[in-house]
């Protein structure tokens, strides 16, 4: 807008209606007495804080500074199930974490590695390990919630000697070196990785980056990629409850290319956009997810991306809370919230 205010001073038909906003710090809001539905519904007001340190998030429902906390750290998750205070709602997620492979980069070029490196993961294991169980292994780009995924697939299960047998047929024996690019956050998933990979030989370079830094090498251009030798980078991506397309097309898509898209590593198969094309214009629900299951089967197959699992959605609130919900995705609806 002309003012340069939008941001702060949105106009919606929500029930509520922002009354302050502090940059960094929390949004205000109240109920807007103009609401068409029920006016009754929800509480009179609404804080949101927000926090980059997980503990804190936690420490602030433990305290009763917060009624309702999203996400919960999966390191808490544990702790809040287990407090008779607190209800953790869990329901499937639908977040994909991967690792978008280079596959401008030699050796990464050639599927062969990239298959092999996909042998080498132990989904279950990071689960367990990084998630405390709160995540399912996963087995295709889309989530178990979006529309036309297939539950069926099991591409890559753990064989060390399968990825070791790849990597000999692909000229690189003896394994090769490769970067990461991982966000502080997430420094302990690509540690996990360095250590399954370097049973077959890859020597994984974890680059720890604070959030910004991490999104200029993310989303850098394969001149930039190159420059900076980046083969890999850890990210992860939900389409919500908005479907296939704007799951696959974002990140596979051949005219999907990292800066101006989330293609991270530049994968281009004219096969994948023919079907996802096709897909977009298909009108029948039943042969759209069909067309969905093909493009599923030809990413995994041609494996542009290491996948890892499918985090949980997962928030918590006091016991005298009720009303609170939660969309595919992460996002928390409060209009019907009710403090006892």
């Amino acid at each position: 807008d002309k003012t340069g205010t939008l941001d702060s001073k949105a106009v919606g038909t929500g029930p509520y209606k922002m009354v302050q906003y502090k940059t960094g710090e929390f949004v205000l809001e109240e109920k807007y007495p103009g609401y068409w539905g029920d006016k009754a519904a929800g509480p009179d007001d609404i804080k949101w804080t927000w926090s980059a340190e997980p503990s804190v998030m936690n420490m602030a429902l433990q305290a009763g500074e917060a009624d309702v906390i999203n996400p919960v750290p999966p390191q808490f998750a544990r702790v809040l199930k287990n407090n008779p205070k607190f209800d953790l709602h869990e329901s499937p997620g639908a977040s994909v974490f991967w690792v978008a492979l280079n596959t401008d980069l030699k050796p990464l070029s050639d599927v062969r590695v990239r298959q092999a490196l996909n042998f080498a993961t132990d989904r279950d294991g990071l689960v367990r390990a990084i998630m405390s169980g709160f995540a399912q292994p996963a087995n295709s780009p889309l989530a178990p919630v979006t529309a036309g995924y297939d539950k069926t697939l099991n591409p890559y299960p753990l064989d060390l000697a399968k990825a070791k047998a790849l990597l000999k047929e692909a000229g690189v024996a003896d394994g090769f070196t490769m970067s990461i690019a991982v966000q502080g956050q997430d420094a302990r998933i690509g540690q996990v990785l360095q250590s399954m990979w370097a049973k077959i030989g890859v020597k994984l370079d974890v680059k720890i980056m604070e959030s910004g830094v991490w999104t200029k090498a993310a989303f850098a251009d394969q001149a930039g990629k190159k420059a900076d030798n980046t083969g890999a980078v850890l990210a992860s991506w939900s389409s919500g409850a908005n479907g296939a397309d704007l799951q696959l097309r974002p990140l596979y898509y051949s005219k999907s290319f990292a800066p101006g898209g989330a293609n991270l590593g530049f994968f281009s198969d004219p096969k994948l956009d023919e079907m996802l094309d096709k897909a977009a214009s298909t009108l029948d629900e039943n042969s759209r997810n069909a067309i969905y299951v093909d493009a599923q089967k030809e990413i995994n197959q041609q494996a542009p991306q290491v996948l890892l699992y499918y985090q949980n959605d997962l928030y918590a609130t006091g016991k005298n809370i009720s009303g609170v919900t939660m969309i595919p995705g992460g996002q928390i609806v409060v209009k019907d919230a009710q403090k006892k």
